[in-house]
């Protein structure tokens, strides 16, 4: 059965399919009628309706079949004519031959001769999914058959004469409502397949295309991309950025980026010979295919483009001039497989983005290896809060008179199954850049507050946590909600809760910041300003803005213990960040604390508290956990020993 459907299915998908079959078969009952009025005599089988309807039928079918040869999208209609000219045929001898019947022939023998043809009637109504004319003919032609039988029954009723032709038009009515039946149950069954396969392939279409510019998308790209490798087919791969396309859609709207977006596939497809592909990638990144030829047709197809992509956009009345970035890539040279070389053609992209954008670029092994990390890592850094690859790690900071352990520093860890530990000093800019900092510093964020508040259940403490927080999180309008969410789903106290911000995000949107920071001190929350003296430095901010706390950088710690860097000038400045935090009434932490002689120091220049791996190493919650309950530092000596 399924071969059937299946072979019908491929047979109606054209209508020329069943115009041949027709074309063969129309012949063949023209061809059984002449015999039919030729032979019929002979036999003594010959009544009056079948001297006129035989003639009738062979002429109407040898001329429906010249109209279905010269015309050949007049199936449909033949087909139709075909039914409907049977069934009155049928009707009309069966009506004949029980209401008129010629003398001495026999009714059974009529009905044998004649009726055997109307399964073709029905077979011809499911040819093409379309006849529905055909099929209600058929129907109809069925009732109009009872009608006659149940009528001649009524009429003649059950005799020893009328007795055999009864059962013969049981006989007849039951085969045809078995046949009709069928073949009606067959026409829904097919009807029903032939919608799903519509449905399938309107689905199979929408998968390999892009909506919005009707080019193969992602997925038709990569399905093209493994049958030419898998062929060793040679080819090159275009990675192609448009450049400003992000401030298209913030200046003028989502719609007027898409109309740029379609307009730059249309011109992407016009350099293309017959055998290249374009496909859409991603946002407002395309993918062209170069079969055959040089990695050199590739380079001068590139720089077509570019010419190509670089003529003006009209889009509600504006001129937009955009640009490209296209980074290329060679199989085999360059890859052995799909996904290879996409990112290698995407590495060569983003040199060129870096590069100043507007060119061409072919994949360096050498010169983008490192280039090609960063672009792998910033994609995998994407999933790798929900792959559960990030963790905290914590610092412990002193206070350098009494020795306790007031504060811990809330370190971001990602250990990458493949690459081991990424420093955040890679990471970081990487979420940064990518938007992917907002979501994840949200979940630092509540991670501290829940660990801070565990710590004071579990163990007493009542020190603070700090945060690091990035000036993309810091700048988002809602930043103040998140801190009051994070606080509320922990339940620690906001006081015990302390925000650490670059010299940097504080001077970038002063409006911004100023009005964020008192939402933040309303909270309860406190502020302190990382890696003081390496950035804008202004005293007016120390003033003005709601800060509790300076880190002193690192930087001027490690000078301190090298005389080759004039720890003179180290001192000065340390001595002075100090006097100023006095002055302002701020607390001040001395950071990057390697050396019992920099400990010393700091304490010296009047600092508050004392935060490095000479004291204690970032380490996991569990390991904070047993030194809050032994006072110790892990292996290090105990606070009043290290800082008395």
């Amino acid at each position: 059965m399924n071969r059937l459907v299946t072979y019908l299915l491929a047979r109606s998908a054209g209508e020329d399919g069943w115009r041949r079959i027709l074309l063969l078969a129309l012949p063949m009952a023209a061809l059984a009628f002449v015999l039919g009025a030729w032979l019929d005599p002979l036999a003594g089988q010959s009544t009056p309706f079948d001297r006129l309807a035989y003639p009738a039928l062979a002429l109407g079918l040898i001329v429906l079949e010249l109209v279905l040869w010269r015309r050949p999208r007049s199936t449909d209609g033949v087909i139709t004519t075909v039914v409907l000219a049977s069934c009155l045929f049928f009707l009309g001898k069966l009506i004949y031959i029980l209401y008129a019947p010629p003398s001495g022939h026999s009714i059974q023998a009529e009905m044998s001769e004649s009726f055997f043809w109307i399964p073709a009637v029905y077979m011809l109504s499911l040819f093409i999914p379309s006849l529905r004319l055909a099929r209600s003919v058929t129907l109809v032609f069925f009732a109009a058959m009872t009608l006659c039988s149940v009528g001649y029954a009524a009429v003649n009723g059950w005799t020893p004469q009328t007795g055999g032709v009864l059962f013969g038009l049981t006989e007849l009515l039951l085969a045809n409502l078995t046949l009709l039946s069928l073949t009606q149950g067959f026409i829904g069954y097919k009807d029903r397949l032939s919608g799903i396969e519509a449905q399938a392939q309107v689905l199979r279409r929408l998968v390999h295309t892009d909506l919005l510019t009707g080019l193969p998308s992602r997925l038709r790209l990569e399905g093209e991309l493994a049958g030419a490798v898998g062929r060793g087919e040679p080819f090159t791969l275009l990675f192609i950025d448009v450049d400003g396309f992000k401030i298209v859609n913030d200046t003028l709207g989502h719609s007027a980026g898409d109309h740029v977006l379609q307009e730059f596939a249309a011109r992407l497809q016009s350099p293309l010979a017959p055998q290249d592909l374009a496909a859409r990638v991603g946002g407002d990144e395309f993918v062209v295919v170069a079969r055959g030829g040089s990695s050199a047709r590739a380079t001068a197809l590139a720089q077509r483009l570019l010419t190509e992509l670089a003529l003006p956009f009209t889009v509600s009345a504006h001129q937009l001039q955009l640009s490209a970035s296209i980074g290329i890539s060679v199989h085999p040279e360059d890859g052995q497989d799909a996904a290879t070389l996409l990112r290698h053609a995407d590495a060569a992209m983003y040199q060129i983005k870096r590069s100043g954008r507007n060119g061409v670029r072919r994949f360096d092994a050498a010169l983008d290896e490192e280039l090609e990390r960063t672009t792998l890592l910033t994609r995998e850094f994407q999933s790798a809060l929900p792959r559960g690859q990030l963790s905290m790690m914590y610092q412990p900071i002193y206070h350098l008179e009494s020795g306790e352990l007031c504060k811990v520093e809330a370190l971001l860890r990602w250990t990458h199954p493949e690459f081991g530990a990424i420093s955040p000093s890679t990471f970081i800019p990487m979420a940064e850049a990518s938007g992917q900092i907002m979501p994840v510093g949200g979940w630092v964020l509540e991670q501290a507050c829940m660990q801070a508040w565990r710590w004071h259940q579990d163990h007493g403490w009542d020190g603070t946590v700090t945060v690091n927080v990035s000036p993309v999180q810091f700048a988002q309008p809602n930043f103040v909600d998140e801190v009051r969410q994070a606080l509320l789903l922990s339940g620690l106290p906001a006081r015990r809760l302390e925000l650490e911000l670059t010299e940097g995000a504080v001077m970038q949107h002063p409006a911004l910041v100023q009005a964020a920071l008192h939402g933040l001190r309303r909270l309860g929350a406190e502020i302190t300003i990382d890696d003081f003296g390496t950035g804008y430095s202004s005293l007016a901010y120390l003033r003005d803005l709601p800060i509790g706390c300076i880190k002193i950088d690192r930087s001027f710690i490690e000078d301190l213990a090298s005389p080759r860097r004039a720890p003179q000038y180290a001192v000065a400045l340390i001595t002075a960040i100090v006097s100023i935090a006095r002055t302002l009434d701020l607390q001040v932490v001395a950071e990057g604390i390697e050396t019992q002689a920099q400990l010393e120091a700091v304490r010296g220049f009047g600092c508050d508290f004392a935060q490095g791996y000479f004291l204690a190493r970032p380490i996991e919650a569990q390991r904070l956990s047993e030194l809050l309950d032994s006072a110790r530092p892990g292996a290090q000596p105990t606070p009043s020993q290290q800082l008395n």
